[in-house]
């Protein structure tokens, strides 16, 4: 959690901080996908990969209705083909770096190798599952993330999560460059999500007219 004044300080026009009572939601969702393919495409078609999104809590106008989803400053993927495709074939721009993870069903770990998003951690995982936590509803319910297209536009994707196990983790190691660098920032829960199929489609409720420079 950070300081609302501080986590608008990366935020584009038009976007804004959203507010919980402990403060803005900020960190990083780090993936291990498989099979990932377009609609209609046999599983066994599909590519593995990993990623880290670092995320902002957002809300934003779209001359409609008020939102509230993530804006992601940066995508990174240990996947050529994710970032190549990353902004051109789906939306999403992601850079390519070093991602390592070990699961041993109760300790993970995860390295995110890169000079100024870069990520370790190792967390255990509980019993507890996800309640009425507002840093839990805003890290598994967020289904809009914005972000920088490669034109410079904020484009947007939806996440459709099926059914999952959602738990909390305990962090015993966390190193982030990403909140380090908020003189804010406090620990907040972190979850797990296990054996989850999601869809991801483009998304076209963003701030209108808004070009990242």
């Amino acid at each position: 959690m950070v300081d609302p004044d501080e986590a608008a300080a990366l935020l584009p026009p038009g976007v804004h901080p959203h507010v919980t009572e402990a403060g803005t939601v900020v960190g990083c969702c780090l993936l291990d996908v498989d099979h990932v393919r377009p609609a209609g495409v046999a599983a066994r078609a599909g590519i593995a990969f990993r990623a880290a999104a670092h995320r902002i809590s957002v809300t934003w106008d779209d001359g409609t209705e008020r939102h509230v989803g993530v804006y992601v400053p940066v995508r990174l993927t240990d996947s050529r083909w994710v970032a190549g495709a990353g902004g051109r074939v789906a939306p999403g721009v992601h850079r390519r770096t070093p991602i390592r993870r070990t699961d041993d069903g109760d300790r993970l770990t995860w390295s995110v190798v890169d000079a100024s998003w870069g990520i370790d951690v190792t967390a255990r995982t509980t019993p507890l599952r996800l309640g009425d936590d507002p840093v839990g509803a805003v890290c598994v319910g967020a289904a809009v993330g914005l972000s920088s297209g490669r034109d410079g536009t904020l484009e947007g994707v939806r996440m459709s999560p099926g059914a999952c196990d959602v738990r909390a983790v305990e962090v015993d190691e966390l190193r982030s460059s990403f909140l380090s660098s908020y003189a804010s920032a406090t620990p907040a829960t972190s979850y797990l999500m296990r054996d989850i199929d999601v869809t991801w489609t483009p998304e076209a409720t963003r701030p209108a007219q808004v070009v990242i420079r």
